[in-house]
């Protein structure tokens, strides 16, 4: 199956952002401090373009730009890059760290403990 025929295990409801069935905040301090290669490493993951993944994620190619100069993707642009990392292969690790989808597991077992 492909990445882009995959339904992600991700919903958003108001502001906020609900991964695995937890409630995930975004913004400053969430994005992990190496975000701009791993925003490289799922780029080559999907096989895009720049401007094809700026399409993919429905934001100006600018925008792309300026996360690679250092720039954190807010609001509706960061549930797009969370919601597209969704749908690749590993692409929620690769842009919020290794791990992140077994953290949410940990976590969510230790709350209904």
């Amino acid at each position: 199956m492909d990445w882009r025929d995959s339904s992600p295990r991700l919903t958003t409801r108001f502001n906020g952002l609900i991964i695995a069935g937890r409630p995930v905040p975004y913004g400053s301090g969430v994005l992990p401090e190496d975000f701009i290669d791993r925003l490289h490493r799922l780029k080559e993951a999907t096989g895009l373009t720049w401007n094809g993944f700026a399409e993919a994620l429905g934001v100006d190619p600018k925008q792309v730009f300026r996360w690679r100069q250092g720039a954190e993707p807010c609001g509706g642009a960061m549930r797009s890059l969370v919601g597209l990392s969704a749908r690749v292969p590993g692409g929620l690790d690769i842009i919020m760290g290794e791990g992140f989808l077994a953290s949410l597991e940990v976590d969510r077992c230790r709350a209904s403990a």
